[in-house]
């Protein structure tokens, strides 16, 4: 009951434009676990691949093409990870690591961008809780420290 009581006494000492302030901050957080939940599925899920035919890139290095994983299912879409921009390559058996409409390189840039992304999410939660406890204690009693 400790737990819900602060969070009682945090949001009722914002005001209301805070209070939506707080809700819009810890909603927008959760789109980096959103995109973290989804790298770290890709990393536990994906399977070897390797590229067939073309593989177009453009000039900001942004590649796409078709590969086969090692299910012997296909696979086609954005590859990423790739460090040349040509127009097209027809080079075959370039190694990835995929899913059916995914494909990256490097299999670690997965598990990096999960564990960036769970970083800035946790760091930003907690952060955005000190600010709106500090503002609450202040709506509160406007001459109390606030760090009490």
């Amino acid at each position: 009951m400790a737990v819900r009581s602060w969070i009682t006494e945090l949001v009722g000492g914002l005001r209301p434009w805070q209070r939506g302030v707080l809700v819009v901050s810890l909603c927008t957080l959760a789109l980096s676990l959103w995109f973290a939940a989804g790298n770290t599925d890709r990393y536990l899920n994906g399977q070897t691949a390797v590229t067939e035919g073309y593989v177009y890139c453009e000039s900001d290095w942004s590649c796409r093409g078709e590969w086969t994983l090692a299910d012997g299912s296909w696979g086609q879409g954005s590859i990423d990870g790739l460090n040349w921009y040509h127009d097209e390559e027809a080079i075959d058996n370039i190694p990835l690591f995929g899913g059916r409409d995914w494909a990256v390189t490097d299999r670690e840039t997965l598990l990096r961008h999960a564990l960036a992304e769970y970083t800035v999410a946790l760091a930003g939660a907690a952060l955005i809780t000190l600010i709106a406890w500090r503002r609450s204690k202040r709506n509160q009693d406007p001459h109390a420290s606030i760090w009490a």
